[in-house]
């Protein structure tokens, strides 16, 4: 009997097991790995629940185009039923100049980015190809959400104002509403000014509808995304804000807003439309970032079984798989951690404070189970390094691959160095080969 238990020790103390249980045990901690990430995506989820919630309470994503003029008159055809006859032209001009003010809104802890629009719009139209329509003539203005709409400064056609209410229109894709110009006595050429405040959130966008458009906007938001089909032809952002310019013309888009005659009691609109903007982002979106954190969760456990595995070798010490275990479930540990602070702290802070505990937490650990203190500040160091790398890769998305790259690389040729002049055969309890 002695014998054979003898023989199961020497076994369980070779190297090619503990490698096996090493390995079953990373398998083994990507059940908890797991569930923080369902987690991160639960409140990610939150978040976009929270974020449509305030902008439908705020407003919406929020486009605006240059308005379009509409002429139509009823007929009736060969069985005398009432047919629409209808014609439109774009402008030829629209000229905008926005001030957009974001700010962030909050649901309990999850944030939005909103924002207020005073939007100037004036250009010309010129109406000598419409057809000779004498009923009703009608301004067509494109915008997404016309609830949004918080003041009318005024509506001007030939320097005229427009007293008649809007009136809400969906022209197949395209929303907007129409004001009844037909008692004005215009020339086949006449211009338009319109002044209004309007609110959205996430995204502003400029549908280039006029043969030519010019869009000059400024805005206190120091982290725009320029979206859509045209980037700004300038564009400068500071710590105050940014501004941007673009020139578009007829040259340069394809789906123009025009009006086709139908036999129903509306107008038909192309429904592919090209625009163009910007989104108010929130720079370093909490669940992002920590997204990108868990990705490297995997790399984190690796480095770690294979620095005490190691020691093992090094400092010829047993460490028992319970003991790999528990450290494994703190490195998991780090990621609830890190998650729940960065919600109410900024994520840098966050990093630190979970870090530092994590890191307290295992060399602490090791300071006895490697048997000597001094090699639980060995670890201690090594785990600041390892954190200190992972959150520079986090935080710099565009080089991260590379970065990352030479980092394995790095690590991978210093255990070469270090493991070169271990015989493995003897460590194993077998004869090396002879040459």
């Amino acid at each position: 009997m002695e014998t054979i238990n003898k023989s199961k020790f020497s076994f369980t103390q070779k190297i090619s097991f503990k490698l096996l249980v090493i390995f079953c045990l990373i398998i083994f901690l990507q059940i908890p790995l797991f569930l923080v990430k369902d987690v991160i995506r639960d409140r990610q989820s939150m978040q976009f629940q929270a974020q449509e919630t305030i902008s439908q309470r705020w407003g919406p994503n929020q486009y605006i185009g240059a308005p379009v003029l509409i002429k139509n008159s009823y007929s009736l055809n060969d069985k005398g039923e009432k047919q629409l006859i209808s014609d439109s032209s774009n402008a030829t001009s629209a000229v905008y100049s926005i001030a957009l003010q974001a700010q962030k809104r909050y649901l309990g802890i999850f944030e939005a980015a909103i924002y207020t629009a005073e939007i100037e719009l004036k250009g010309e139209i010129d109406s000598t190809n419409l057809q000779p329509l004498n009923t009703v003539s009608k301004i067509f203005i494109p915008m997404r959400e016309v609830r949004s709409i918080k003041n009318i400064d005024g509506i001007f056609i030939n320097d005229i104002k427009i007293d008649s209410s809007p009136q809400y229109k969906t022209y197949n894709s395209i929303q907007g509403f129409t004001l009844d110009i037909s008692s004005l006595d215009l020339p086949s050429t006449f211009n338009y000014l319109i002044k209004l405040q309007t609110t959205g959130s996430q995204t502003f966008s400029i549908i280039p509808n006029a043969s030519s458009s010019s869009v000059v906007m400024q805005s206190n938001w120091e982290s725009p995304s320029f979206i859509g089909n045209y980037l700004p032809d300038s564009r400068e952002i500071s710590k105050q804000g940014f501004s941007a310019k673009w020139t578009i013309n007829h040259l340069n888009f394809t789906s123009p807003i025009n009006a086709r005659a139908t036999t129903s009691n509306h107008f038909v609109y192309e429904p592919k439309v090209e625009k163009f903007g910007v989104k108010i982002i929130i720079p370093a979106n909490t669940y992002q970032v920590n997204t990108r954190t868990a990705k490297y969760s995997m790399l984190i456990i690796l480095l770690s079984f294979a620095g005490l595995f190691l020691s093992e070798v090094f400092f010829k010490i047993r460490l028992h798989p319970f003991q790999y275990l528990l450290i494994g479930v703190s490195l998991s540990l780090f990621y609830l951690l890190l998650l729940s602070l960065s919600e109410h702290l900024r994520f840098n802070l966050a990093f630190l404070l979970s870090a530092f505990s994590t890191i307290a937490l295992i060399a602490g650990y090791c300071s006895v189970v490697l048997g000597q203190r001094i090699r639980g500040i060995y670890t201690g160091v090594l785990f600041s390094t390892l954190y200190g790398f992972i959150f520079v890769l986090v935080k710099a998305e565009e080089s991260s691959l590379l970065m990352g790259s030479i980092g394995l690389w790095i690590v991978l040729a210093l255990v070469m160095y270090l493991t070169r002049k271990i015989n493995w055969y003897e460590s194993n309890g077998i004869n090396p080969p002879k040459p």
